[in-house]
């Protein structure tokens, strides 16, 4: 299995936000961290506080942080939210 860079990117900002749970982080500091464009991480963090997954908060003391405990988020359900509704794995060629 592949991941998508989509996948890969809001991987590391939930496992970012899980490792510091007690504060907010800013996307500036995720994109600086990792070498990501600020305006794709943007879109990402979009999608992951629609979907329930991290929580932004607007304004000059704003940032993000998880949506919930890091225990009660899969990584599984992570995955099939980034990754889309097709297969995750081809098994076309499987011999199984």
């Amino acid at each position: 299995m592949k991941l998508s860079l989509y996948s890969d990117y809001a991987l590391r900002i939930m496992i970012h936000l899980a490792a510091r749970p007690e504060r907010l982080a800013s996307i500036r500091e995720v994109s600086g961290l990792y070498d990501v464009s600020h305006n794709h991480l943007t879109k990402i963090v979009q999608d992951l506080g629609r979907a329930g997954f991290i929580q932004t908060i607007r304004g000059r003391n704003g940032g993000i942080r998880l949506g919930r405990p890091a225990e009660q988020i899969g990584l599984g359900q992570l995955i099939r939210h980034t990754e889309g509704s097709g297969p995750l794995v081809d098994c076309s060629t499987c011999r199984i």
